[in-house]
């Protein structure tokens, strides 16, 4: 039979996977839930049919129970019955730990306190699951219940040891006895056990710690720590914590154990200052942290240890820096009100509580440990670090000046200096730093700015120097990096800066918003850029406000800022391409504010309102018709031309004989005249359209009293004229096509 002509098999259809429980599953879950139903029998068996039996009786139920127990699992195990077995000794382990609470409720322990019952619990426990985990492996496995059970027993051990009044002793011996247990396992190779052993250590030694920190901290003494304290508890558990590296044989666990136990021992040496003045507080942890970060330098993996000391170190440290933030605002807004001091206004207050003179080393060493714990140490580049240093040190010794009773200017001359230092660095070359200098540079100039606000004169000055910082950021930086901030702060300076000096040359609050308008006005047009000109609008719409509520001619003054951004605009559409759209808004703006002083000077004439629009847009048309030679006149001219006539016609049309009536007369005769000469259709159909509906207007009220016979005569007259011209019209008709396509 040839192969090409037979027929093809039909692919087996695919087996479908598996759902539901595996059949090995079955024996697992029923002696789970066996082992669950034994226990909670023998709870209730305790509970309600103990007081029947006496303690003969008792003390036979409680051995045959959990000895009955105990050889089930052992020999359930020896017979390869893995599940069966691990269930098992669940429920004996679970009974030895009942028989310990069921005995003291029977009086068995000689009224022995629920502390030390709970702590017997414990030790039974564990003691039975390392029994279970010693007895022979069967299939080449053991238990691993049992195995869990010891954690367990540790962890209970300590807390019936915390409850009985030794917290400290009980979680260090539980702490150190896990750790053992967990270094034995790891040689047996038993892996749970290991770290359920672990487990139970960690709960011990975290029970220890917090109670020996929180006694420590209660009463932070030498007596109290060192004689009669938890000194020694703290370095207990800083050993404790190098235990799991010898069990793990782990370098990362020995660097994090190492890290933890130099932080704990730091804090037993430093606690007894605690109760010290905050100057000593700080001095001190100043100089544990300061110590501390001298290791992170070491380029070896050794200077891991120094993470956690100096982390902590570092958020004291940190805090105290927050603190002196927090009272140096306190101080300052005492003198807060804007433009209302000297030159030398002097910041008074509140002191800090810690010596001011300790912050410019706090901010260096959180600095130093910052740089040293990112980055790793560096000393290939100390110059970038150095210049870092500096920065921060000028903005910590603003803070500290402030925090004295001196003029402000001290304080805010020296963040300017900074900022301008900052500046410096960030363009002088392509320093990977460049952008945090600039940062600092803006952040700090501004608010040097902000906190001179209570003297003009000092606004005027500190924030012309901020005006400087972002002006080289923005003209000699090389970067975008560098250039984007400084163009981000142009305006605020120079908005700050502008009613500083307004403010100090005339102390008139009124007179703000023109200057200060025109001052972001120009820097929004030196650099059309989103980022300096939405900054622009903000700080001049917030200077008006400001004016406005102090102007005695308010509408006058809003007249005069519409004019002056109008103008801006139009410039800076002048100017730039890109902004061409602004022309627009800048002739709206420039008719507001002739509307606006209009009304303020009760002007009711509508023309007075229509016409500069009108004659605007005329212009705008007629720059159109120039620019582009195909264009039509209707679109360019009409809408100038219905704004500059229908307003006064519906006005004509309410009082027909008026001198309003005639001037509108006379501009429609012009623009047919000017249009018929011209050739443009605009004005022909505008002075046409308006002037026929103004002479119906003057004509109607006399309709009624001509005779008919006129009205008849007219017509005849105007039909024999019409038929007279026609022939003539008709022989002119191609001379008169060429004269319509010229019209434009």
């Amino acid at each position: 039979m040839d192969n090409a002509h037979a027929p093809l098999l039909p692919a087996a259809a695919p087996i479908p996977p598996r759902r539901g429980i595996t059949f090995a599953s079955v024996p697992q879950i029923l002696l789970g839930l066996g082992a669950f139903c034994l226990l909670v029998a023998a709870a209730i068996f305790l509970a309600v049919s103990w007081s029947a039996l006496g303690v003969g009786g008792r003390t036979a139920v409680l051995a045959v129970l959990t000895l009955t127990a105990v050889a089930s699992t052992l020999a359930l195990h020896l017979r390869g019955l893995r599940f069966a077995a691990e269930a098992l000794s669940v429920v004996s382990l679970g009974l030895l730990t009942l028989d310990v609470y069921g005995a003291a409720a029977a009086g068995l322990l000689d009224g022995m306190p629920d502390g030390r019952v709970t702590l017997l619990a414990g030790v039974l426990l564990a003691i039975g699951g390392w029994a279970f985990s010693l007895s022979p492996a069967s299939a080449g496995t053991r238990l691993k219940a049992p195995q869990v059970a010891i954690g367990i027993g540790l962890g209970l051990a300590y807390l019936g040891g915390a409850v009985s009044g030794h917290p400290l002793t009980g979680g260090n011996l539980a702490a150190l006895l896990g750790a053992g247990l967990a270094a034995r396992s790891r040689r047996s190779g038993l892996p749970v056990q290991q770290w359920s052993c672990l487990a139970g250590a960690a709960v011990g030694w975290t029970g220890a710690t917090t109670t020996a920190v929180a006694e420590s901290l209660g009463t932070p003494t030498l007596h109290q720590m060192w004689v009669v304290g938890s000194g020694w508890s703290l370095l207990v558990s800083a050993a404790v914590l190098l235990v799991p590296a010898l069990v793990l044989r782990a370098e990362a666990a020995f660097l994090a154990g190492a890290s933890g136990a130099a932080l704990l021992a730091t804090g037993a040496v430093t606690i007894p200052v605690v109760g010290s003045s905050p100057t000593v507080l700080t001095a001190v942890a100043l100089g544990t942290t300061a110590a501390w970060t001298l290791l992170l330098a070491v380029r070896d993996r050794i200077r891991l240890v120094a993470v956690a000391p100096v982390s902590i170190g570092a958020l004291f440290l940190a805090g105290a820096l927050i603190d002196g933030v927090g009272v140096d605002l306190a101080r300052w807004t005492r003198i807060a009100g804007p433009f209302s001091k000297s030159f030398l206004v002097t910041v008074r207050g509140r002191a800090l509580e810690l010596a001011p003179a300790l912050l410019v080393p706090s901010a260096l060493v959180v600095l130093t440990a910052a740089v040293l714990g990112l980055a790793g140490p560096r000393p290939a580049h100390p110059r970038r670090w150095l210049a870092l240093g500096t920065l921060v040190a000028g903005c910590t010794g603003a803070l500290t000046a402030a925090a004295y009773d001196v003029p402000l200017t001290i304080a805010t001359g020296l963040a300017a200096l900074t900022a301008l230092v900052a500046a410096a660095l960030a363009v002088r070359g392509e320093d990977a730093l460049a952008p945090a200098y600039t940062w600092i540079a803006v952040g700090v100039a501004i608010l040097a700015a902000v906190a001179s606000l209570p003297s003009a004169s000092l606004t005027a000055t500190v924030a012309g120097s901020g005006l400087v910082t972002a002006l080289v950021l923005t003209l000699l930086g090389r970067t975008e990096r560098v250039r984007i901030p400084g163009e981000a702060a142009l305006v605020p300076a120079a908005a700050l800066g502008t009613a500083g000096t307004v403010m100090a040359v005339g102390d008139e609050p009124a007179w703000i918003a023109v200057p200060v308008l025109l001052a972001v006005g120009v820097v929004a047009i030196a650099r059309p850029v989103a980022r300096v000109e939405v900054p622009a609008v903000v700080a001049a719409l917030a200077s008006l406000l400001v004016s406005v509520i102090a102007a005695t001619d308010p509408l006058g003054l809003i007249s005069l800022w519409l004019l002056v951004i109008g103008g801006l605009c139009c410039a800076s559409a002048l100017l730039h391409a890109q902004r061409r759209p602004l022309a627009a808004a800048g002739g709206l703006l420039w008719m507001v504010a002739i509307w606006t002083r209009l009304f303020d000077q009760h002007v009711a004439v509508v023309e007075a309102y229509t016409l500069p629009l009108a004659v605007a847009l005329l212009a705008v048309g007629l720059l159109h018709l120039h620019r582009r030679a195909g264009a039509g006149t209707d679109q360019a001219l009409l809408p100038g031309l219905a704004l500059a006539t229908i307003p006064s016609l519906l006005l004509v049309l309410g009082d027909p004989v008026s001198l309003r009536s005639l001037l509108l007369g006379t501009a429609c005769l012009v623009l047919v005249l000017a249009g018929a000469t011209m050739r443009w259709s605009a004005p022909v159909l505008a002075g046409t359209a308006v002037g026929v509906v103004l002479v119906l207007r003057e004509l109607g009220p006399y309709a009624g009293t001509v005779p008919q016979w006129v009205w008849i005569g007219l017509a005849g007259v105007l039909l024999t004229v019409t038929g007279i011209t026609w022939e003539r019209r008709l022989r002119d008709l191609r001379r008169a096509a060429g004269l319509i396509g010229r019209l434009r």
